[in-house]
């Protein structure tokens, strides 16, 4: 019990003063006294669920026996507010946090879960319809579904920011937290059992072919929310019937108090912050990048420099952190680039290359392709962060020459270089084995490193993709605007020849096709065109 017998006995006087006992069908207490950072003169927040309450939800406010604010609800309007927000969660809402339930704790507990699932279901279509598919690798744990909740309800009355806080700052308030998350927990069943997300340690993950979010489905998400706030207002006053005044003065209590206090609660203020992914940090605002990912390299000061990594069109860059004589390299990555217009005009001139646009559809790519690419023995860099609303990715920096300039120096009369040409074409070969396919296999993309070949650039790889360009890619892209054609014809058979003996021939015949040939067409000369096509057809 968190009421002493005489508190529990305050309350139940209360209640039996706005009702005959008989028609009570629930009773709990909530707020300042049950959270455990009431003042000595601060109310008791009570819920009443009558039976058959005619006027349907009533406020009222006592002075006796304690002074005492107590909610009338009607037991079916609960039970509706808490399935479809009926009273635009007016009532239902206070179960969000703790409350001790003091008779029938059944109907308080079902009208908790109930409106906690409600809560998960809103929150995962607004992931979804955010973050699309890449929404399958967040995991959501239970407490963000509370603090999200908590941080819309307090965008809408700005007072109650103040409980919220002292709520989970409080000495109660680890205590305080584990009780509330514990109902979304229990919530979380149904939609585990339904198949619509997979249980998680402490949270869960969505489904992605049960939860595909869209803008309807956001913009429905919004609507809710405002149509929520305002009911709520409406119904406070329609409960309370005691004016403006008694809910001004309320509202002004709670802001004096909230800048008094000195007390502050990240994940309510961000909570997306609260937000895992399997493989790196999730950042909920770019903003922040640099410096979370300072801390997350152990620096406390530092200066921090940017340089564009790769070709022009390139959309990732190098950030350098430097602190004294200690410095890092990490790469960022930004899919909403302007830059990457590049694919556009790939897809119009390759036909049969299937090449992804959306920023958010790339992300995704990249980041579950990294995970199954080392799961087949393939060297990537580790992903460190993600900040999915600005749609960027930072992950190692791995040091190194690119193979394409390993390769330039073969064309330059350099010696050596297809050797790793060679590694190249076989690495390339058991990705195709496991029935993926890079998407943008150029060269420029493979770092030459002490450890082996890093494939540097998945946004394009994709599960059951088209094998045959990345074949067609590495030769034409590699061959582009070069008259060196007996030196390109070293590289091009040391890559071959290494991916027929491990890899399907019958790739290489498709590879020749035309579509594939196209869009390189106008950056080959005929004689380095007829070569790559020979030697295609001598390895098919």
């Amino acid at each position: 019990m968190r009421l002493t017998e005489e508190e529990a006995s305050i309350v139940r006087a209360a209640a039996s003063s706005l009702l005959d006992e008989s028609k009570i069908a629930a009773l709990c207490a909530y707020g300042s006294k049950v959270a455990g950072y009431a003042r000595p003169d601060s109310d008791y927040d009570i819920i009443v669920v009558a039976k058959k309450f005619r006027d349907g939800v009533r406020y009222r406010y006592m002075d006796s026996p304690a002074p005492t604010s107590a909610l009338v609800v009607d037991e079916g309007l609960l039970a509706e507010d808490a399935r479809s927000s009926f009273l635009g969660e007016f009532v239902a809402g206070r179960l969000l946090n703790v409350y001790e339930p003091l008779s029938n704790p059944e109907l308080l507990r079902s009208a908790e879960v109930t409106f906690k699932r409600r809560v998960m279901v809103d929150e995962l279509l607004e992931l979804s319809s955010d973050y699309g598919e890449f929404g399958r690798h967040l995991v959501v744990p239970y407490e963000y579904f509370l603090f999200q909740k908590l941080n819309r309800r307090a965008a809408v009355y700005p007072p109650a920011h103040y409980s919220y806080v002292q709520t989970y700052t409080c000495p109660m308030g680890a205590e305080n937290r584990a009780t509330s998350v514990e109902g979304f927990a229990s919530a979380a069943e149904s939609l585990i059992s339904r198949g619509l997300v997979t249980a998680e340690a402490g949270g869960i993950r969505l489904v992605s072919q049960k939860m595909r979010g869209d803008a309807f489905t956001k913009l429905q998400s919004m609507f809710s929310l405002t149509t929520r706030g305002v009911a709520q207002y409406a119904v406070h006053g329609y409960a309370g019937r005691v004016g403006l005044s008694v809910f001004r003065r309320e509202a002004q209590s709670k802001l004096k108090r909230m800048r008094e206090t000195s007390a502050r609660l990240p994940e309510l203020e961000r909570p997306k912050s609260l937000l895992r992914l399997s493989e790196g940090r999730v950042i909920p605002d770019a903003s922040l990048l640099v410096k979370e990912v300072a801390q997350m390299l152990g620096y406390s000061t530092f200066s921090a420099k940017e340089r564009d990594l790769g070709e022009p069109y390139s959309t990732t860059r190098v950030l350098t952190l430097k602190d004294g004589s200690r410095e890092s390299q990490v790469v960022v990555k930004s899919y909403s680039d302007v830059r990457s217009i590049k694919w556009a005009l790939l897809g119009v001139w390759a036909s049969s290359a299937k090449f992804s646009m959306a920023p958010l559809a790339r992300l995704d790519r990249e980041y579950g392709m990294t995970a199954k690419l080392r799961d087949i023995g393939v060297l990537v860099p580790t992903i460190m962060a993600v900040a999915p609303d600005e749609r960027v990715l930072v992950k190692e920096f791995i040091p190194g020459p690119t193979l394409s300039s390993v390769i330039d120096d073969v064309l330059k009369g350099g010696g050596g270089g297809t050797g790793e040409v060679a590694a190249y074409a076989g690495l390339m070969a058991s990705v195709h084995a496991a029935d993926m396919a890079l998407g943008d296999a150029k060269a420029s993309n493979v770092v030459v490193s002490d450890k082996g070949l890093y494939l540097t650039d998945l946004e394009q790889a994709i599960e059951k993709g088209d094998r045959a360009w990345d074949v067609a890619e590495f030769l034409y892209y590699t061959s582009k605007l070069s008259v060196r054609e007996e030196r390109m014809r070293d590289v091009a058979s040391a890559f071959l020849e290494s991916y027929a003996r491990s890899g399907d021939r019958s790739v290489v015949a498709k590879a020749r096709g035309a579509k594939y040939f196209r869009p390189f067409q106008p950056f080959l000369t005929p004689g380095m065109a007829r070569m790559l096509k020979e030697l295609m057809a001598r390895y098919s």
